[in-house]
């Protein structure tokens, strides 16, 4: 054998039969190797090839540049017959990625590009059996002696070290890279036969259906090593009592024989977050029914409550004796005047006559509760109004066009007219004298008035220190040696504040004095009792005080810088007081020594009653969510009212005592 040949080793397995051990025979071949080697589809045994002929073409996709030889190789010299080898099944083809041609014996090979030296001459010295390279036997990494090797292609080296022979002559896959030569068909299905067992072992036989590692379907088995879903086994095995047996192999298994199995090696869709996720939900839903039935008990409640107070409350408007009169379908009404000796009650109101603008008074019958008549006073807004104690029919009133008239409500004109220098926002009578009345003026102006005198007023109040505040309410107060305040005068409240003018030895002579202890902030509303001679004042809220508050207080004398009072409890009210309602203080009807305090509550749109003895809150009276503007007590056929007047309605409420 020539040295300068390269060696191929090819590996002979003579025990076919084991797979762990096998002997191996050498059969060198003294041959350069070729680029690629391919085995045919179908081959024949041939006598022994002279390879001194030309070599089969090899299909490559690039044509590698010609081969330059100038020697002739000489002839191999084979002395020793290799014995033939019975080749009864073909060797299965090799499917590739790219489509191969075919290895023709008796054509000429293509010429190879050799950049290193010229490829050795090849020995005859033994005869070649081709069907010695396609023996059943393992084929060898090929050794290549260290000459100046050819440079093989890639393709070639892998496919000698992909082949391998069955003993049963087929060709062996030694590693999954041989996948590459399948057709994309086959390997398409080759995948999804590989799918399918994946998914063989993540799902139960029973159901189809995933299991899981915790939860009612976890991985469970039975004697014979099977596996299923707990629940789905668990049926299985209960309809099939008393004979009961594996679904897969008829293994006889009972219930007993049930495992759960914890194995970290089997594949299970983990549902721990959604098995917790449904017990909450179940949990859930246990609670919500309790919770709507509760709901349904607690609706049912509801409206027997709520018919029980509908029944108690039309019980209650029935013994109150509740009417409802709508005085202005417009609105604009804003202050009530009851003559005690008529029982005469009116209401101010816009007219509704067109030709006839402007405003007045409409009467109300307290002994029918009907409206009888309206009667025309002012050009515009009527601010406020009050019946004469000594003169019955006449009714003092003072407006915004600058006016200030008696009326007759007998005979339903006007006697006496008054022009003021601005528009009049309080009046009040002389309680000691029929002959005096006096108006408050929106600069802060006090002007006093003689019936007997018709061109004008007679006495002109002034504010002390210039302060020109909108006088918003007058309150006589009689004269009363054995009281604190033994002296009469006039009480004056403004926005600025309280002032009480003391009236002196002549009826025009008056001296202010500025009322200390009272809560700072706009007055609205000044209400006196002349039996107890307690005064209620209405304040607005303020900066300090951000509701509006109604103090109860009494004058307790004059002297020095003003004069002190001293308050006796005050009653908190709304948050909002923007309208200048008039709040008032009386008497308990039945009872001398007991005061009581209403008032308006914008707020909420309610009238509050107070017991000004006892501090305690008896009502609070809806009005049609309406602010109240002016609340009047006044008694009628025996029985005790108390009147509300909203803007456009009067509500009268008859008193029940207990």
């Amino acid at each position: 054998m020539d040295q300068d040949a390269a060696a191929v080793v090819i590996e002979m397995n003579d025990d076919s039969n084991s797979s762990s051990s096998s002997e191996e025979d050498e059969l060198i071949l003294e041959a350069p190797l070729p680029d690629m080697v391919q085995v045919a589809p179908a081959l024949s045994v041939t006598p022994p090839i002279n390879m001194a002929q030309q070599a089969p073409p090899i299909s490559m996709t690039q044509q590698a540049p010609p081969i330059s030889m100038t020697q002739q190789a000489p002839p191999i010299s084979m002395t020793q017959q290799a014995p033939p080898i019975s080749m009864t099944q073909q060797a299965p083809p090799i499917s590739m990625t790219q489509q191969t041609t075919p290895i023709s014996m008796t054509q000429q090979a293509p010429p190879i590009s050799m950049t290193q030296q010229q490829a050795p001459p090849i020995s005859r010295t033994t005869p070649f059996n081709m069907a010695q390279w396609v023996s059943p036997s393992r084929v060898a990494q090929p050794h290549l002696p260290n000459l100046a090797q050819p440079h093989l292609p890639n393709l070639a080296q892998a496919a000698l070290q992909r082949l391998a022979v069955k003993g049963g002559g087929g060709v062996e896959r030694l590693d999954d890279s041989s996948a590459d030569f399948k057709s994309p068909k086959k390997r398409k299905l080759q995948e999804e036969k590989d799918g399918d067992c994946d998914n063989e072992g993540q799902t139960c036989s029973i159901c189809f259906e995933p299991w899981t590692n915790s939860g009612g379907h976890r991985i469970a088995s039975l004697r014979c090593g099977h596996l299923f879903g707990y629940t789905c086994i668990e049926k299985w095995l209960k309809k099939a009592q008393p004979s009961g047996k594996c679904p897969q192999c008829n293994f006889k298994a009972r219930r007993k024989d049930i495992r759960v199995i914890y194995a970290k090696l089997v594949s299970a869709v983990d549902t721990t977050e959604r098995d917790r996720a449904l017990t909450e939900l179940e949990a859930e839903k246990t609670l919500r029914i309790s919770v709507q039935k509760a709901e349904a008990q607690a609706v049912l409640q509801y409206q027997l409550a709520k018919a029980e107070c509908e029944r108690l409350k039309a019980r209650l408007w029935k013994q109150a004796d509740r009417a409802s009169l709508n005085v202005s379908q417009t609105g604009g009404s804003r202050v009530l005047a009851h003559n005690p000796l008529t029982g005469m009650l009116v209401a101010s109101k816009p007219s509704n006559n067109q030709l006839v603008p402007g405003y007045g008074v409409l009467k109300l019958s307290t002994l029918d509760l009907h409206c009888s008549e309206y009667v025309p006073i002012h050009g515009a807004a009527l601010r406020d109004m009050s019946f004469s104690p000594h003169d019955a029919g006449m009714l003092l009133s003072v407006g915004m066009d600058k006016t200030a008239k008696l009326t007759s409500m007998h005979s339903n004109t006007t006697v006496l007219s008054y022009k003021t220098p601005g528009p009049a926002w309080a009046c009040a009578w002389n309680q000691d004298s029929d002959h005096y009345f006096y108006c408050g003026l929106q600069n802060g102006t006090i002007q006093m008035f003689d019936k007997r005198n018709t061109t004008g007023s007679v006495v002109d109040l002034h504010c002390p220190g210039g302060a020109s505040y909108p006088v918003t309410s007058l309150a006589y107060v009689p004269l009363c040696r054995a009281s604190t305040l033994s002296c009469g005068g006039l009480l004056m409240g403004t926005l600025g504040g309280c002032v009480f003018w003391e009236k002196g030895q002549a009826e025009d002579r008056f001296t202010p004095h500025a009322v200390h202890g009272l809560p700072e902030g706009a007055c609205t509303s000044l209400s006196f009792d002349v039996v107890t001679r307690h005064c209620l004042a209405s304040h607005r809220p303020s900066k300090s005080s951000p509701h509006s508050r109604h103090t109860l207080f009494q004058l307790l004398g004059t002297g020095g810088d003003g004069v002190p009072c001293q308050p006796l409890h005050q009653f908190i009210g709304g948050s909002s007081h923007k309208l200048l309602s008039h709040s008032r203080l009386f008497q308990r009807p039945g009872s001398e020594d007991r005061l009581m305090v209403a008032f308006g509550d914008e707020a909420t749109n309610t009238t509050h009653i107070w017991d000004a003895t006892t501090q305690s809150h008896l009502q609070h009276l809806p009005a049609d969510n309406q602010p109240t503007l002016d609340v009047l007590s006044y008694a009628s056929s025996g029985a005790d009212h108390l009147a509300i007047l909203t803007e456009s309605k009067v509500f009268v409420h008859q008193w029940q005592w207990s």
